[in-house]
């Protein structure tokens, strides 16, 4: 694993600590989300695979025989980073009851590929990093964390002079990226027919105009309402569906949609926007199949907890999946 530098937010554990209390104190100092530079993914199989090819073509490696002949391979991230999944509360808890963290690896991918992922419907599987703030990536790439392969580091390793950690995440994306990690494990799958005639199109459309904005386009009012979204949720029915686009203060005037003088959202493009892209999302529904669409902006200063409970968030699967 190459060497990395320690930058302004990143904290390298150095000399002979040793016991318990030395590894208290480093525990105490991680938080879900977080990165380590110790980790490596282990994977088990038989004959060629998916994940073999996935994880071992690249690196020059020669598929298996297609047999019965089991194989091990193990990997280490090309950033050199791994994200930690485990829970703030089990971070900290005694290694005899704990014994190891979860992690899982940090990848870089094009920008395009990021902004889908950031402005369009989340993926089960990869969830954009943000750029800069200590971690590397090199021009026109960005960081994202990888959920489809995950291993465990035991937490006396951490105590070696040479672990790194780096906390990219604020408070508030810790919080988001949580979510993430659960909904992985538990999320509300849709209807099958949503999943069959709408979704996969309709996240198709979104993720093409997010890869628009992230090449610069701002000419468009859909384009920057998809760039200043945080989160997709989704409401109605199965014949009505309501997508419900998340947005924050910062994405608008980052997008332009921002009324300086009025230091608040600019309604009238937000409203164009969502007309606009309601247009694009019923042009793509089934003819004949009797559904019906709405686009419906809101920020978490105008839902209440009862909308949350009601709406599911917006996982792309399928054709649309940035990952297929």
């Amino acid at each position: 694993m190459p060497a990395k530098q320690p930058g302004k937010e990143e904290r390298q554990v150095s000399g002979p600590v040793q016991g318990s209390g030395a590894l208290a104190m480093v525990l105490r100092g991680l938080c879900q989300g977080d990165l380590l530079s110790l980790g490596a993914v282990t994977l088990v199989g038989v004959g060629p695979s998916a994940a073999w090819t996935s994880t071992a073509e690249h690196q020059g490696l020669t598929l298996p025989p297609p047999d019965e002949h089991l194989w091990s391979l193990t990997i280490e991230s090309d950033v050199g980073w791994y994200v930690v999944i485990t829970q703030d509360c089990d971070i900290v808890r005694d290694p005899n009851v704990e014994p190891c963290l979860v992690v899982c690896p940090l990848r870089h991918v094009s920008l395009a590929h990021w902004q889908a992922l950031r402005s369009g419907p989340g993926s089960p599987r990869e969830f954009p990093f943000p750029d800069g703030r200590g971690v590397p990536a090199p021009e026109g790439a960005r960081p994202i964390a990888d959920l489809r392969f995950v291993t465990s580091v035991d937490k006396t390793a951490l105590l070696h002079p040479s672990v790194q950690s780096l906390k990219p995440l604020s408070g508030p994306q810790r919080s988001t990226f949580g979510s993430w990690v659960g909904a992985r494990y538990a999320r509300v799958p849709h209807l099958d027919v949503l999943e069959r005639d709408v979704l996969p199109k309709s996240g198709g459309i979104v993720r093409k105009l997010a890869a628009r904005f992230a090449a610069g386009d701002r000419a468009n009012p859909e384009v920057r309402l998809i760039g200043a979204t945080e989160q997709w949720y989704l409401g109605g029915n199965d014949k009505r569906v309501l997508f419900i686009p998340m947005l924050s203060a910062a994405g608008a005037r980052a997008s332009g949609l921002w009324d300086a003088a009025r230091d608040d959202f600019d309604h009238t493009a937000v409203e164009a926007g969502a007309k606009r892209l309601s247009s694009k999302l019923r042009a793509a529904l089934p003819a004949g199949g009797g559904y019906a669409c709405a686009v419906e902006p809101k920020t978490l200063y105008g839902v209440t907890a009862a909308d949350l409970l009601e709406w599911s968030e917006w996982v792309v699967e399928g054709p649309s999946d940035p990952l297929t």
